[in-house]
Formats: C-alpha cells, structure tokens, sequence
C-alpha cells in the first residue's frame, strides 16, 4: 500500500516535471530562445535590485500576517521565526508542483515545533486565502476604470474568479448554512479535516480582516515588483495591465499541474501582456526574470534551511555523546 501510493505520488511528480518542461520548451520554440536571451541581457539591473528588495519586503509582510492568524488560536509566534519559515517554504516553492509548494513545508515545521497541526494547516489556509481574495478583488476594482483595455474574455475570466473566490471564501466560514445543508456531517467524517475546518472558524472574522488588509500591502509590492521587472526591460505600459492581469497568473499558479508553475506562468504572461502590446520574447523575459528573483529568495530559506539541519545534527550529535558518557 505505502509502496504503491509512493510510486503514484513519484509518477505524478514526473509527469508535472515532464509538463513543465515541455510547456516551457514549447514556449520558447514559438516566441525565440534568442530574442528571449538578448532581452533579458539588456535587461537594467539598478531596477531589479529594487524589486529583489521588495521581494524581502514581501516575506517579512506575509510572515506578519501569519502571524496574525496564529495569534487569533493563541499561538505566540515570534516573527523572525515565521519569517524563516516563509523563507523556506519560497525555497521549495521553486522545486515542488504548482506555485504553493512551499507551504506543506510551512505547516510541517510549525506542527513539529508547535505539535498543532489543525492550527498550522488551518491559518496556512486562511493565509494563502486571504492573498488571493485581496488580489483578486485589486482586479475587480481595476476593470471599473480599464475594462477597456482588454480582451471582453479576460474581463469575463476576472470577475467569474472574484466572485467564486469570494463566494466560496463566505460560503465556508457560514456553518450554519453547512450544517442545515449536511455538509459539515461529511466533513466530520474526517476528524482531522473537521480539526482543520475549526481552526479556520476559530480565526475569527476580526483577525481575517487585518489579514486582508495586511494582503492589500502584500499585493501592491507584488504589482510593484512586476512592474519594476517590466521597467527594467524597456517595457512602458499602464500600470492597470498589471493590476489586471498579475491576479490571473497567480491563480494559475495555484493550480497543481506543472512543476513551481513552470510553462503556466511563462503562457500566461506571453498571452495576457500580448493584449498590451508586449512583444512575445519580452513578455517571456518577465516571466523568466520574475522567476529568477523567487528562486534568488528562495535561495535564502534554502541557506536557512540547511543552517537548521546542520544546527539539529550538531544537537543530536551532542545528545547522543552525553548518554555514552553517562
């Protein structure tokens, strides 16, 4: 059984590798591998060092919205720590499927330190969630002034996203519509799934608000980033392209079908900033360049990561020789 769910879950990783590489590669023959490289050489460093900061800047203010979240179930947190995390979780982010890898590994190690994993699962959730929505609604908000300047398909496709986002984000914390409709009792079924369900509840609506108005900061140095990236290549654009069309690639990224969004990412700018002018091997070059900076962050977990290993074996290795001694 352990054998056979192991090689399930190493074909499904393989095939998402295979996707994400073919994806790319099938990418790069279309729009020009030569074009892609002689843009990103052009590219002015002095713009992305400022975006690589608001990448840092980004970790700290996602850590402290987690830990909002954590402090709602009375879990006391010290920030630095959470920011390790967030660290880390970026650093396999860029090696696990889909865009949001790297928080399995957050809820891992907070459950092994906290020894609650309802907890730890539950305000990662209401973490990532809370991201999204914010960012999702910056795109609503943004088509009341820009509607004009995309495809009528796109507009479709960000209202459909805000509103089922939206919807379903206030469907789950109605249980009393849960309850009389009977699906609380399928999820009861399930007492791990119900311990994580509670944990969501009990973050209470006044601690989701900070996030989310912690997550509208978030957001704006994420737009920020992507438009100093643009900057950087030459690209002069309206800054609505951005709010409008960041929000779809991030919800792409969360879809669990290609290897750290690889291939899905790359389409979705080539496809979304055609519509505002950007020539294919630019819009690529954005892609690949705001890539590069979240593997350059994530090199940083990467560090801490093994600084911590190295830290536990050193502990081991000094407990084991007290108890030889003794």
């Amino acid at each position: 059984m352990g054998k056979g769910r192991l090689r399930s879950q190493g074909l499904s990783s393989g095939l998402k590798i295979c996707l994400s590489l073919g994806l790319l590669a099938f990418i790069l023959k279309q729009v020009g591998w030569r074009q892609t490289w002689e843009s990103l050489q052009r590219a002015q460093l002095s713009y992305l060092a400022v975006a690589f900061g608001l990448c840092l800047a980004g970790i700290v203010v996602r850590a402290y919205r987690w830990r909002i979240l954590l402090a709602a179930l009375g879990m006391q947190v010290p920030l630095s720590r959470l920011t390790a995390l967030y660290f880390i979780g970026t650093f396999f982010n860029n090696f696990l499927p889909t865009g949001i890898g790297g928080d399995v590994v957050r809820v891992y190690e907070l459950a092994k330190e906290s020894e609650r994993p309802a907890e730890s699962v539950g305000t990662v959730l209401v973490d990532r969630a809370t991201g999204l929505l914010v960012l999702l609604l910056m795109a609503l908000a943004a088509l009341v002034f820009s509607h004009r300047l995309i495809a009528p398909k796109v507009t479709v496709a960000i209202v459909f996203l805000s509103l089922a986002s939206w919807g379903g984000a206030g469907l789950i914390l109605q249980r009393d519509w849960l309850e009389r409709w009977g699906l609380l009792r399928m999820v009861a079924k399930i007492k791990q799934l119900e311990a994580v369900y509670e944990s969501v509840c009990a973050c209470g609506l006044r601690a989701i608000g900070r996030a989310l108005a912690v997550s509208l900061v978030f957001n704006a140095l994420l737009i920020a980033v992507n438009y100093l990236i643009a900057l950087s290549l030459g690209v002069r654009i309206s800054l609505w392209y951005f709010l409008l069309f960041v929000p779809i690639i991030s919800f792409l990224l969360v879809l669990p079908v290609s290897l750290s969004g690889l291939g899905i990412r790359e389409g979705g700018y080539v496809y979304l900033f055609a519509q505002a002018g950007v020539p294919a091997p630019l819009a690529l070059t954005m892609s690949l360049a705001f890539y590069a900076l979240n593997v350059a962050t994530g090199l940083i977990g990467g560090v801490l990561y093994a600084l911590e290993g190295a830290r536990g074996l050193r502990a081991k290795e000094a407990t084991g020789s007290t108890e030889t001694t003794e």
